[in-house]
Formats: C-alpha cells, sequence, structure tokens
C-alpha cells in the first residue's frame, strides 16, 4: 500500500466504476430496480471502508499495515461481487 491518500482514491475510483457500469446497464433496457440494489450496496461500502480508513489513525502504529491491508481485501472482494452482480443481470437478457 502506497499511501492513505491513494487507498481513498482507489476505493473511490472502483465504486464510481461500478456506478457508471450500472448505468450503462440502465442505457441498455435493465430495471432501475434490479441495478438499484447493486449501486445501494456498493455505495454502502465505499462509505464504510472511507469511514474504516479515517479511523485508522487510531489504530496503534505496528497494526496499521495489516488494517488498511484488510481494507484494501474488502474493496476487491466487494467490487468483484459487485461487478458479478452486474454480469448476472445482463446475462439474464
Amino acid at each position: 500500500m502506497a499511501s492513505i491518500r491513494r487507498l481513498k482514491k482507489d476505493i473511490d475510483y472502483l465504486t464510481f466504476a461500478v456506478v457508471n457500469d450500472s448505468l450503462n446497464c440502465l442505457a441498455y433496457g435493465k430495471s432501475a430496480d434490479e441495478l438499484g440494489d447493486v449501486v445501494q450496496q456498493i455505495i454502502d461500502a465505499r462509505n464504510d471502508m472511507r469511514r474504516r480508513v479515517n479511523a485508522g489513525k487510531a489504530i496503534a502504529k505496528g497494526e496499521r499495515k495489516a488494517y488498511y491491508q484488510s481494507i484494501c481485501k474488502d474493496l476487491m472482494v466487494s467490487v468483484d461481487g459487485a461487478f458479478s452482480k452486474l454480469s448476472d443481470l445482463v446475462k439474464k437478457a
């Protein structure tokens, strides 16, 4: 992990990539109700991860690296899950 600033930017970038793909699916005729759940879940995950990153300053110095790595891992899992759900919705066509 390079820096806390970079981690925050990665969280935002990946979250908004999911939202952008959701809007693209909406443009191709998918239901807003189906896509709304995916978007809501990823936005909630983003807010939670940003809160956790900001709370990392209270963690002991020796444990911070593992703490931030767990956030990064959770980010990848949540984004991958969101993209999988979008893929399943597109395949339902």
